[in-house]
């Protein structure tokens, strides 16, 4: 899996370029088909997914292009995740958020719990994003839980990518420094800065 822009047109535009490449090798990625068709629940809305697969021409490994909207084995829009997480750390309970979000209990408890699991994890990780992307960037204040703080470090990451490289929706940043894995329930090593 490899996290792209949610541009559909830019993505095809740089398949045919031979402008991404290979998490893998390096060499440039071919489009190769589709994965299979999904809906995304987003805010409002469900709405169609099916992700673009490419090809390496140098190794011949293939790839599922995911937009930076979604993240890995989530039926749910990033933005959703990570309304329910900001909510979770100013702490509102996990039946009031599904209530909000408007998804399971069971769902939205299931988000919580990994990232409550994996918050230092993922404090540590969009630290070290925020402090390649800012040097002069002033310690973290602490956010007073764990979740707390690994918000406030995305939080600080995703503005100093938007000062840095231009502006973007702060939880597609999100997905795309940790290649989609945010809430992933194994140790893939996330890409670093």
């Amino acid at each position: 899996m490899l996290i792209v822009s949610s541009d559909v047109e830019e993505v095809e535009t740089d398949l045919v370029a031979g402008n991404i490449a290979c998490p893998g090798c390096g060499g440039s990625l071919a489009r190769w088909g589709h994965a299979r068709f999904r809906n995304v629940r987003a805010e409002s809305e469900p709405w169609p997914l099916r992700p673009r697969r490419a090809c390496c021409r140098a190794c011949g490994k293939t790839h599922v292009l995911l937009p930076d909207v979604v993240l890995l084995r989530r039926v749910d829009a990033v933005g959703v995740i990570g309304s329910a997480l900001v909510m979770a750390a100013e702490g509102t309970g996990h039946r009031r958020i599904a209530g909000v979000v408007g998804r399971p209990v069971e769902t939205v408890r299931g988000w919580l719990r990994r990232a409550r699991l994996s918050a230092e994890r993922i404090r540590a990780h969009f630290t070290v994003w925020a402090r390649a992307l800012d040097p002069l960037l002033a310690p973290l204040a602490p956010g007073g839980s764990g979740l707390a703080d690994a918000l406030e470090a995305m939080a600080v990451a995703a503005r100093a990518a938007q000062l840095r490289l231009g502006l973007r929706p702060v939880w597609s940043l999100v997905s795309a420094m940790t290649a989609g894995g945010l809430l992933s329930n194994t140790n893939t090593p996330w890409p670093k800065p």
